[in-house]
């Protein structure tokens, strides 16, 4: 029997500069987000957890810890649950800044979303994300893995997984904490 994989976006993070933090490193998760961090690890306490992966960005990382804590589990870090490399090329900017420096960027964003990004299209996000739910599922048959990642790629296997066209990208939304069923397909929102 496979394993149903979630995929969970990580905790809210301490940005008070309100900058794009992309694949920066040191960006900790917030009181808040450990908070909810904490209060989902209790939710799934009861759940039969055999695996818990992360993308290797300290958010991701922190998130992981606190939901295999409870399990005893350590977490495995997979590069393939890392942030969409699109936003890279403005780290540490403002977010105001950059859209009133690159306001194309944005328009694009909402309209061709696939489009933006040649070195790293959407679609190949959701398909090494839907690959690691994959060899996930089939490594740990039978149990419950949890691999935290970021709303990029959530966003593009959630789609790629249900059949949908990257497209709608910039109309699907994955909030801080939530899950996204992964494995079985097709992929769907499951809920915080």
């Amino acid at each position: 029997m496979p394993a149903t994989v979630l995929g969970v976006r990580h905790g809210l993070v301490e940005n008070p500069d309100n900058v794009i933090y992309a694949r920066l490193p040191g960006f900790a998760l917030s009181a808040e987000g450990e908070d909810a961090a904490e209060r989902l690890a209790e939710k799934l306490a009861s759940s039969d957890v055999v695996a818990v992966y992360a993308s290797p960005l300290q958010r991701a990382q922190e998130t992981a810890a606190i939901l295999a804590a409870p399990h005893e589990l350590e977490v495995r870090t997979d590069e393939r649950l890392i942030e969409w490399s699109f936003w890279s090329r403005w780290q540490g900017k403002p977010w105001l800044t950059v859209r009133d420096e690159a306001p194309e960027i944005f328009r694009a964003y909402a309209d061709d979303p696939g489009s933006l990004c040649p070195e790293d299209p959407l679609t190949a996000v959701g398909e090494r994300m839907l690959s690691w739910a994959a060899e996930a599922s089939t490594i740990h048959p039978g149990g419950t893995v949890i691999g935290v990642s970021h709303e990029a790629p959530l966003v593009a296997s959630l789609l790629m997984g249900s059949g949908q066209d990257v497209g709608r990208f910039s109309a699907t939304n994955v909030g801080h904490l939530r899950s996204v069923r992964l494995s079985p397909l097709p992929a769907v929102i499951v809920g915080e």
